[in-house]
């Protein structure tokens, strides 16, 4: 009996043993892969070939309002220095970038009104204009259904440095005069911007803001179709439009208006890190 018992005891402690051995091994479970962040920040350097036409309307001190309409070919030969430069930070919530268009150009104006053809014969005037536009903004993404529409909701300012020389020529000799004067505000702005991905080449971009403070408004549009021609490099081709107006009255010197469309084609190269 006591033998009996002694053998169903190792019986069984070599059956379990036997068992654990067919059983497999427990392991610690593989480390998880951890998925890239969603947000990260992406970044668009951009030279703006931007070829507007120009209307402008200046008055400064105590003469009247002159005119300079002028097309980019015109532009092209008063054109002195230009400066277009973009750059643009993204992620998949948020957005902020930085636009710079400055520009040197002459031009010649005519007086409009009943002022033009008075007892001196006749008021011609050139104008000479030195011109920043720095805008910048930031903005949040909005949610929309589409997963190729990146749609983003933009807020900022846009400053604006204009330096002008407005030479009077008059038929009589004596009265000719020349006036310069240099002028800085700023617009807060708000808007839109989006880009819709076609496929893994092409896409479009569109913006869309405006503002003003006081005496002074500022709108800016662009749609213009894009192209990757690498995973850093892409260009688009497009159209841009900028409109300012501001007013500043003096009772001791007069006023400073100035009113300007810049409206054309625009193409871009863009480095994208």
């Amino acid at each position: 009996m006591r033998k009996s018992a002694l053998s169903a005891i190792a019986f069984a402690a070599f059956a379990s043993q036997a068992l654990a051995a067919d059983l497999p091994s427990l392991k610690e479970a593989p480390p998880v892969a951890l998925a890239p962040a969603p947000n990260d920040w992406r970044f668009e350097a951009t030279i703006n070939g931007w070829g507007p036409s120009l209307i402008s309307n200046l008055g400064v001190g105590r003469f009247p309002m002159a005119s300079a309409n002028a097309s980019i070919f015109q532009l092209l030969r008063h054109l002195k220095g230009i400066a277009p430069l973009g750059f643009v930070a993204r992620n998949d919530n948020f957005i902020t970038g930085l636009d710079l268009f400055w520009v040197r150009l002459s031009a010649g104006s005519t007086f409009t009104g009943p002022q033009g053809a008075g007892s001196l014969g006749g008021l011609n005037a050139n104008m000479t204009l030195n011109e920043t536009i720095l805008t910048g903004f930031a903005g949040v993404r909005i949610p929309v259904d589409s997963p190729e529409l990146s749609l983003y909701a933009i807020a900022g300012a846009r400053y604006f440095n204009l330096n002008a020389t407005l030479n009077l020529d008059t038929a009589v000799p004596g009265f000719d005069r020349s006036q310069s004067q240099a002028k800085n505000w700023v617009d807060p702005i708000g808007g839109l911007t989006l880009r819709y991905k076609i496929n893994d080449k092409w896409y479009v971009n569109a913006e869309a803001d405006g503002g003003g403070y006081n005496n002074s408004a500022t709108v800016h549009g662009l749609a213009a179709v894009g192209y990757n021609l690498t995973q850093s490099i892409s260009t688009t081709v497009g159209l841009r439009a900028l409109y300012v107006n501001y007013q500043q009255s003096n009772n001791r010197n007069g006023s400073f208006r100035f009113q300007e469309t810049l409206v054309g084609p625009q193409a871009t190269i863009s480095y994208n890190f």
